[in-house]
């Protein structure tokens, strides 16, 4: 784990290219320089909270 935070906005963005947009979590998560796993546990929380997954 690298230990960089990122903001609600940021995790909200990347959240919506997969969510919104239908592109694959591997795609967004390289283009956007994070581990594939971390933008995966990001979905499943906005999943579960939509707007409140990230405070």
């Amino acid at each position: 784990m690298n230990g960089k935070r990122y903001d609600k906005d940021f995790k909200t963005y990347a959240v919506k290219m997969v969510v919104e947009d239908g592109r694959k979590v591997a795609e967004v998560a390289r283009e956007l320089d994070l581990v594939h796993q971390t933008l995966h546990k990001w979905v499943d929380k906005y999943k579960e909270d939509q707007e409140d997954a990230f405070v």
